[in-house]
């Protein structure tokens, strides 16, 4: 499995539940940021480093959707932790 930070990981979670209420699935950093408690600068570089990951896509404009890559991802975590 992939290595990403912890912090990263919480946010990839986010973003996957947070899409799945927004009517177009995608999140905004800032977004992340509040439910986070952290800054939006910081989740914004958290979005930058899953992105560049292939872990989501989209932009810090149109927000955030979770790729089949960080789906997959957060699936092979879930089994690990059971």
């Amino acid at each position: 499995m992939a290595s990403i930070v912890a912090s990263e990981r919480e946010a990839l979670k986010l973003i996957r539940e947070l899409g799945k209420a927004d009517e177009l699935g995608k999140v905004k950093a800032e977004a992340v940021g509040t439910e986070m408690g952290f800054s939006t600068k910081y989740a914004a570089i958290l979005c930058r480093s899953l992105w560049r990951g292939d872990y989501i896509r989209g932009t810090t404009v149109t927000g955030y959707e979770i790729t089949e890559k960080g789906e997959q991802f957060l699936l092979e975590l879930e089994r690990s932790q059971q």
